[in-house]
């Protein structure tokens, strides 16, 4: 129960006792009040002079004497008036007012009703004395108690609900600052950062303001020193120091999980002999100096997204893009061969760049890749004029353009050809927090996944016309089965990025607002990095709409963890490359380390791809707070068979 309640209930309680206890004290008064004036409207008409009556005869006295009595007496005083002579051979003479059935509840009556009096008079006639008796009348007393009792249950019952009223609203004007105050600590409970809360008139309530502006200020100094130390770490185990790029293990961790999605990409293997001769010739500073630039030309010329550079050797340096095709391949290596002839010049090194490419779209090992990567570089230092060789695999064979996944997405949009599947998020506590939509397209029993030409469509900004039809499916989906838990969307890049489907989702989540609260929407951690303003604008749109959403492929990129106080989103996925190799210390510490700084915002840390019981055990001992994979699906799936 929370203090206002509390306040609002005693004050309530005290208020609402107050006017019962004068309620009962005014029906107390008038019932006796009532009672009294009966029995002295009884008195008065006892304590008369009846020495004027007629006397001629005792039944004209005795006629008089009724009359007298039923003029001095109202018929609400009395119930009935018996006259009786003393003598039995006397005629006696009893008169009762007219009675009709009460107002008055039963119960009422039984409680209340019981007011009996009667007055009894000797009065001297002709030859005789008589004995008037008078009885009151409870069936008027009890209707006229009931009538003010009504009156009085009316009149409390509107001081009561006035008071009500005025009780709660003085109350909650009171406590608006400490409303203000609750408000604060859940916001910093739940971001751990919110705006400093206002100055009140109240000087106990000042010193909370206080000490919860300097908890919020050392929360977020805490974090930001976490996210530098997690940066740190991270850079110390996967960045080479020399040309600040991912190192071998980096670059090989981002390749094996990269393999595993079966999708088509491209690798490039650019190997500088230049760097020897620089070494040699040179000096040590100016050897570093040369590896700096190559690295820095590198990051220039490579534009292309989710892509991954590393330097794997002394004088390699290695590209992974996910999603590229042979022809652009080999133009993104004619470009980085022009960028970086100019960088030896000053060496008389033949061959001092020599390239080579893979491209493949088959799952395959990381070792057999490299292996032809090796292989085409030979084959290039062959060619002195050109030193750029592409390795012969049997994925070259049939590798597709962009316009042919394009293509291929639209005409399984109008076919309805596109079907989903759902892997659930576990969380520790044993409940699903929301379900992932996998897409894939199925035609002529060939199964297609979102993996193969996602890339493609982000290439020519055509994302958005896959992420809205998965988009409209699963809002009829959640429409049609309400007992379904929440759903994750990914979304690419190019709808990130485009206004135009910011416009599209402003349109369409008003009218559901139900459905709001159980979707998701994964954005990439590459948005969050480059192209932010479009991907603030697009949080703002979801966060007005109670939309959650989260961060995938997190800690990939060698970026400070600080924009998550920024974004703030519900939680984030964890990269596949810090998840698969927990036995190597230097990653589980790395993983230990950016899940620790997520949820120090409170931020859900999520991993995926959790095969096995081992790693699902090892992975409980860490900063993770749910699991996704093959090994959880099943877990899912079967308490709910058994339910």
């Amino acid at each position: 129960m929370t203090l206002f309640k509390n306040l609002f209930r005693i004050s309530l309680l005290a208020g609402l006792s107050l006017i019962m206890v004068m309620s009962v004290t005014r029906f107390i008064a008038l019932q006796s009040g009532t009672i009294l004036a009966q029995q002295q409207h009884i008195q008065h008409a006892l304590s008369q002079d009846f020495s004027l009556l007629p006397r001629q005869h005792y039944d004209t006295s005795l006629v008089a004497l009724s009359a007298f009595l039923t003029m001095q007496l109202h018929p609400d005083d009395y119930q009935s008036i018996a006259i009786a002579p003393t003598q039995a051979q006397q005629q006696s003479l009893t008169i009762t007012s007219p009675q009709t059935k009460s107002a008055a509840p039963a119960w009422f009556i039984a409680i209340f009703g019981d007011n009996s009096y009667s007055q009894t008079q000797t009065i001297n006639l002709v030859n005789d004395t008589v004995i008037v008796t008078i009885s009151n009348n409870e069936k008027w007393l009890a209707d006229n108690l009931w009538h003010h009792t009504q009156q009085l249950l009316i009149e409390a019952g509107i001081i009561s609900f006035s008071f009500t009223l005025v009780i709660f609203f003085l109350l909650r004007l009171s406590f608006t600052p400490f409303q203000r105050l609750i408000t604060y600590a859940k916001q910093l409970e739940q971001t751990h950062q919110a705006n400093p809360p206002p100055h009140t008139r109240y000087q106990d309530l000042n010193l909370l303001n206080k000490s919860y502006s300097s908890l919020a200020h050392k929360l977020e100094s805490h974090f930001r020193v976490q996210a530098k130390e997690a940066a740190h770490l991270r850079e110390k185990a996967y960045r080479d120091p020399i040309s600040q790029l991912g190192n071998r293990e980096y670059f090989l961790n981002q390749l094996d999980a990269w393999l595993t999605k079966s999708e088509q990409g491209g690798l490039i293997l650019i190997q500088a002999k230049v760097i020897n001769q620089s070494y040699r010739h040179k000096n040590y500073q100016r050897g570093d100096h040369l590896i700096r630039e190559i690295a820095q030309t590198l990051n220039q010329t490579i534009t292309h997204s989710n892509s991954t550079l590393g330097r794997i050797s002394k004088t390699e340096f290695a590209v992974l893009l996910p999603q590229i095709q042979q022809e652009k391949l080999h133009s993104l290596a004619e470009l980085i061969l022009g960028t970086l002839l100019p960088l030896t010049k000053e060496f008389d090194t033949p061959l001092g760049i020599t390239i080579g490419l893979v491209i493949t779209e088959h799952g395959t090992s990381a070792s057999q890749l490299l292996a032809q990567l090796d292989n085409a570089v030979i084959a290039a230092a062959q060619s002195p004029s050109s030193p750029i060789a592409l390795s012969e695999g049997e994925s070259n064979t049939n590798n597709k353009g962009k316009q042919y996944w394009k293509e291929l997405v639209l005409s399984a949009i109008r076919n309805q050809q596109i079907h989903f599947h759902y892997q659930p998020v576990l969380m520790q506590n044993n409940t699903v927090y929301h379900q992932e939509v996998f897409s894939t397209i199925k035609r002529n029993d060939e199964v297609i996944s979102a993996n193969q030409f996602v890339g493609a469509l982000d290439e020519l900004s055509q994302g958005t016309i896959f992420d809205k039809h998965v988009i409209v499916s699963c809002v009829k989906q959640l429409q049609t089965d309400r007992q379904l838990p929440a759903l994750a969307i990914n979304l690419t890049r190019s709808s990130v990025q485009d206004p135009a489907f910011h416009r599209w989702l402003h349109e369409l989540l008003p009218y559901h607002p139900l459905i709001c609260k159980r979707l998701f929407f994964e954005i990439q951690e590459g948005c969050f990095i480059e192209g932010t303003d479009m991907t603030q604008l697009l949080c703002q749109l979801l966060n007005r709409f109670d939309v959650r959403f989260g961060i995938d492929n997190f800690g990939r990129h060698f970026k400070s963890l600080e924009y998550l106080n920024d974004f703030k989103p519900a939680y984030v996925k964890i990269d596949f490359a810090f998840t698969m190799q927990l036995n190597n210390p230097t990653q589980s510490a790395v993983l230990t380390s950016i899940s620790r700084t997520a949820h120090s915002l409170g931020i859900e840390t999520i991993a995926t791809r959790v095969e096995t019981e081992t790693q699902l055990e090892r992975l409980s001992e860490l900063f993770i707070s749910g699991f996704q994979g093959y090994i959880i699906e099943r877990q899912v799936t079967r308490t709910n068979n058994v339910a």
